[in-house]
């Protein structure tokens, strides 16, 4: 067996590992299963320095979260307004096939929008760019446009 094999087994071995500390901890669902997939941990464990509880337990804090927001449950009907408005929207790809995010962000919004409904539009948005991104790309383009804001000086 080749380096290359090797360090292909001792990742996927690695990835394993974190994916049995998150069962033990508390079943996954279909969705968190499908979230967590090898790409997907490789990324925590890549964070955390390949240390697999390390990687476990912020992984397990991310599910937490994106479970206290609710992500499993998103759908375009709930941000139609916003969609229509183009506050929010995926705008093709980079030359690198980076998805390109554009967040219009308009003075009035958090009038009429809690901060949870602004942080559900922005985890809908970067899911629908996630999902378009081919799997040898591991990153985004995230532009905010604030041209639609006015400062006010103290």
């Amino acid at each position: 067996m080749g380096k290359k094999e090797q360090s292909t087994q001792k990742a996927n071995q690695r990835v394993e590992a974190v994916l049995e500390l998150l069962r033990k901890q508390s079943p996954l669902t279909l969705k968190q299963e499908k979230f967590c997939n090898n790409a997907c941990v490789e990324r925590f464990l890549k964070a955390k320095g390949d240390n697999v509880k390390k990687a476990a337990k912020c992984l397990r804090s991310c599910l937490s979260w994106r479970e206290s927001i609710g992500s499993e449950n998103l759908i375009a009907d709930e941000f139609s307004a916003e969609l229509a408005e183009g506050v929010a929207y995926v705008a093709g790809h980079d030359d690198e096939s980076r998805p390109v995010l554009i967040f219009r962000i308009k003075q009035d919004y958090q009038k009429f929008h809690s901060q949870k409904q602004f942080t559900r539009l922005l985890v809908f948005t970067l899911e629908v760019a996630t999902a378009t991104m081919p799997k040898n790309v591991e990153q985004f383009v995230l532009l905010f446009d604030a041209s639609k804001l006015t400062i006010i000086p103290f």
